[in-house]
């Protein structure tokens, strides 16, 4: 962590000063222009910090009203005072809505300029959320391609091995996606996305004993997303515990369908329609 400067510790202290001997001096010619002079104060300091102020307004704001934050995030990001990471959150949020475009654009806006002002990390990151919006909108080889080479360039985070280790999945590349979510969890086995693309892997290979281990091991920690629940389900169905199976199912749907999610809920319900058909027959 870098350590604050002599700068960055005396101006707000400067700045206090400033407001009171302000004050101070407008109150010798009365109330009037002491009330004028603290408007116009803090008018100055809501000109010049505005971006923040309204970036501070719509984080408070979006989980009561989504639409109102981003309206309040879209006003800050358009002073062109907005900081570099808090704009990339705001890219990031409009990726999570499925506002694919928008994100797509600010992301690549940002990229081009904040140069100096983004870590390596960021720029990283930006392009790893890039990778989620080239994947949602249809092209999943081009968003393979692309995580795998910020992968091969020394990028390795919990969030590309999650996507990765389930993209070569869902491409059917299941010995490749062994691979890497073997590589995936001995980098990071509490993350239940890397232990659920693991389990769904041994799965997909025919693996059904081991999967359904990892997998009663996963819902013990009471995953709070729909994937596991799902996944194992399907596991359950292989076995022929359909009861269990439907448990696990009516367990996905009281998760959260969310844009980035894998599954949706219509998929849980063709399920449940699949096993009960199995069931009655």
């Amino acid at each position: 962590m870098q350590t604050p400067s002599l700068k960055s510790f005396l101006k707000p202290i400067l700045y206090l000063v400033l407001f009171f001997v302000i004050l101070t001096c407008a109150s010798k010619f009365g109330a009037v222009y002491a009330v004028i002079a603290f408007l116009a104060i803090l008018a100055a300091i809501y000109i010049a910090k505005r971006a923040s102020i309204l970036s501070l307004m719509a984080t408070f704001k979006f989980k009561k009203d989504k639409q109102k934050a981003f309206d309040l995030f879209e006003k800050a990001y358009k002073t062109g005072k907005m900081k570099p990471q808090t704009a990339l959150y705001y890219s990031y949020l409009l990726l999570r809505d499925g506002r694919l475009e928008e994100s797509d654009k600010k992301f690549d806006e940002i990229l081009s300029q904040n140069k100096k002002a983004l870590t390596e990390t960021d720029i990283n990151n930006v392009h790893l959320n890039k990778t989620l919006v080239k994947w949602k909108s249809g092209d999943l080889k081009g968003a393979l391609a692309d995580a795998q080479s910020l992968y091969d360039n020394g990028y390795k985070t919990t969030a590309l091995y999650g996507v990765l280790g389930y993209w070569y999945d869902l491409d059917g590349q299941y010995e490749k996606a062994l691979e890497v979510n073997k590589e995936a969890y001995d980098y990071n086995s509490d993350d239940l996305i890397i232990a659920d693309n693991l389990a769904q892997n041994y799965f997909l290979l025919g693996d059904i004993e081991k999967s359904h281990d990892m997998y009663v091991d996963i819902l013990n920690k009471d995953p709070q997303f729909i994937e596991p629940y799902y996944n194992f389900a399907l596991v359950l169905d292989a076995l022929g515990e359909y009861d269990d199976a439907l448990c696990e199912l009516n367990n996905a749907l009281e998760m959260k369908e969310k844009f980035l999610s894998t599954v949706t809920h219509d998929m849980v319900r063709a399920k449940i329609e699949e096993i009960k058909n199995k069931k009655s027959n």
